[in-house]
Order: C-alpha cells, then sequence, then structure tokens
C-alpha cells in the first residue's frame, strides 16, 4: 500500500491490486433510459457542450461489454429521481441490475436515489442499502428540482454518514448539467452539518471545478469525480489531483456521453500522475469508499 502524509488529513492511498472502476455510469432501467436519451438529444442544437454524438447506445449489456473491452473492471451506476414516489422502483431495477450482471464481464455496483418529496425519504435509503444491497446514493438537483441543502434531505445525509454511504450529487439547476460557483455554497452546508458522510460531487462541479477545490478542502468528507460534462471535460490540472490524491475519483457518464471510456481514460493517463495517485484516482478511491459501506 503507497501511502502520503496523514498529518494534513490525506488517507493513505490503497492501490496495489486495485481494478479500474467507473464510479459515474448511468444505465437507467427501460423507458427512463429512452427519455434520458432523448432530453439529452434534444441539447445538442442548443449547447455547444451537446454537440457530438454519443459513444454508446442505451443497451446495458452492449454498453458494459463496450466499457470492459476499453480495461473497465468494476462499474457504479445509478438513476436519480425526478420527482417523489418513483425512488423505491428505480432502486429496485438498480438491485436487479447488479444481480444480473454479478458474474458478468463486468459486474455492476447497484446505486440509489430518492426525492426530498418522498415520504420518509431517510427510510427509503435505509431500505436501498439493507434490502436491495446498494452501494452508493445519487441526488440529481436540477433534475429533481431541489436544493442539496434542501431541509428535507437532513435525514438522508444523516443515514449516508451512519452507513458510510457514498452520495454522488450533481450540484446546480442548469438544463446543461454545469454548476455555477454560488451553487456549491449549498454542498459547504451540507459537508458542515454532517461530515462524516462521504459526499462525491459529480463532474467536480463543472465549470466551477477550480472554486470546488476550496470546498474539498475545507471538508475532509468532501470528494469529487472527473466525469466530463457532456464533451466538456473537467478542467483540472495534474497539481490538483495530485495535492488531493484520496478525493478524486474516475467517472465516464457512460452510455451518455460523447466519449468512450477509454477516452477518459487517456485523459487522466496523460495527466501524467505518480503511479500511486493515479491508480487511487482510477479505483483505489472508490474501492475505499465502496468497501465503507454498513449494512444491517
Amino acid at each position: 500500500m503507497a501511502a502520503t502524509l496523514t498529518s494534513s488529513g490525506i488517507r493513505p492511498l490503497a492501490t496495489v491490486g486495485r481494478p479500474i472502476v467507473d464510479a459515474h455510469v448511468h444505465l437507467h432501467p427501460g423507458r427512463l433510459a429512452v427519455k434520458v436519451r432523448a432530453f439529452l438529444d434534444g441539447l445538442r442544437g442548443h449547447d455547444d457542450t451537446h454537440r457530438l454524438p454519443m459513444a454508446y447506445g442505451i443497451d446495458a449489456d452492449e454498453v458494459l461489454a463496450a466499457m470492459a473491452a476499453d480495461g473497465v473492471e468494476r462499474v457504479w451506476s445509478f438513476s436519480y429521481a425526478h420527482k417523489p414516489g418513483i425512488a423505491v422502483g428505480l432502486n429496485e431495477a438498480s438491485a436487479e441490475l447488479a444481480a444480473t450482471t454479478r458474474n458478468g464481464p463486468l459486474p455492476v455496483m447497484g446505486g440509489g436515489t430518492v426525492h426530498p418529496g418522498d415520504d420518509e425519504p431517510g427510510r427509503i435509503v435505509q431500505d436501498a442499502v439493507d434490502r436491495l444491497g446498494l452501494g452508493v446514493l445519487k441526488l440529481h438537483c436540477s433534475v429533481g428540482g431541489f436544493d442539496v441543502d434542501d431541509p428535507r434531505l437532513g435525514p438522508v445525509f444523516a443515514v449516508a454518514a451512519e452507513r458510510r454511504l457514498p452520495v454522488v450529487i450533481h450540484l446546480g439547476h442548469a438544463l446543461n448539467g454545469r454548476t455555477e460557483v454560488g451553487e456549491l455554497a449549498g454542498l459547504h452546508r451540507v459537508a458542515t452539518a454532517h461530515p462524516d458522510a462521504a459526499l462525491i460531487l459529480a463532474h467536480c462541479g463543472h465549470e466551477a471545478a477550480g472554486e470546488a477545490l476550496a470546498v474539498i478542502d475545507a471538508h475532509p468528507c468532501v470528494h469529487a469525480d472527473l466525469t466530463p460534462v457532456a464533451s466538456s471535460p473537467v478542467d483540472l490540472a495534474a497539481a490538483d489531483i495530485a495535492a488531493r490524491p484520496d478525493r478524486f475519483l474516475f467517472g465516464s457518464d457512460a452510455p451518455n456521453t460523447p466519449f468512450r471510456v477509454g477516452e477518459s481514460l487517456a485523459r487522466v493517463r496523460a495527466l501524467r500522475l505518480p503511479q500511486d495517485v493515479e491508480a487511487a484516482v482510477l479505483g483505489g478511491n472508490a474501492e475505499r469508499l465502496a468497501g465503507a459501506v454498513l449494512r444491517r
């Protein structure tokens, strides 16, 4: 195991023998996959980050086979609830996907979701972890029409902290998926209120990635993934990542991305990070967070 100085709050890097993990994938079930793809296709004529065609179709088996061919060995897949009342069904579909891929070429760790308008959202998260065996939670603020520091999500973050459940947060309200600098304040408030919850800022808050580093530095519980927003990669320098080796995760946004996963992997490798840091980003950090989840 390679390690960095822990006096700064940086955790040891568990990198030896770690697989490559894509920690940001959306293998939506059935009709939702069709609707999400249609929505994203509709953006292509209106926003310069959505001009390139998608690299994949929406068939889960075909997408996973293509990702495995590019070297990915584990996947975190999650949907997101755009309205109250649908989270449980999405979570059950995610658990079914995980079960059917367990012995396939690319195993999926199923992710759950919840909406602040759900009845007892904290219980939905408990059910996702305990009954369904899901290992990560996804909140999408723009799709669900809520703020990350919505008081109704307090029980959700409390459960996440208790169960050490990673929470991937797509912050912001722009239809094109970008995050505004001012929206980072909500994440700061959540991290302050729930310092034991493992929070992962999706897309590193792109295009506010540089400003997001201050939130990451202020809160040991805050991580970020390097998933591009449509055809716009996260804009961070190698030094930004190397200085925070335990905080970043690799993600692709497959299948709703114009980049093949191999291209996104190549982008990380082109940074020429120290070997232990690259291994942590490409899989070690995701494996550490996933391995910490507590179930009852």
